[in-house]
């Protein structure tokens, strides 16, 4: 299971994952990212909130890589999470 919350902040929105990004579940990321993003005025981005995923398989870090790719920011303290987001900074620059 996947829960996406949309936080409006500053200079962001952020959207705060919490559970699993998992095959069945990145469409569902795909498409809030792109509710989301007309919505964005000016300069500002979006920010991916990592800190509640417990886990990311293949399609859930191929669809990070498109969002960083397109100028996202992930986050996340754990080190599973920061072990996942070098990963796809990695995918992003292929």
């Amino acid at each position: 299971m996947l829960r996406i919350h949309v936080e409006n902040e500053p200079e962001a929105v952020r959207l705060r994952l919490e559970g699993k990004l998992i095959h069945p579940w990145v469409d569902e990321l795909f498409r809030v990212w792109m509710d989301v993003s007309p919505r964005i005025p000016g300069h500002w981005g979006v920010l991916v909130d990592l800190s509640e995923v417990s886990f990311v398989d293949a399609h859930g870090k191929a669809m990070l890589a498109a969002m960083r790719r397109t100028g996202c920011s992930l986050q996340g303290p754990t080190p599973f999470i920061e072990a996942v987001i070098e990963e796809v900074e990695s995918l992003s620059k292929d």
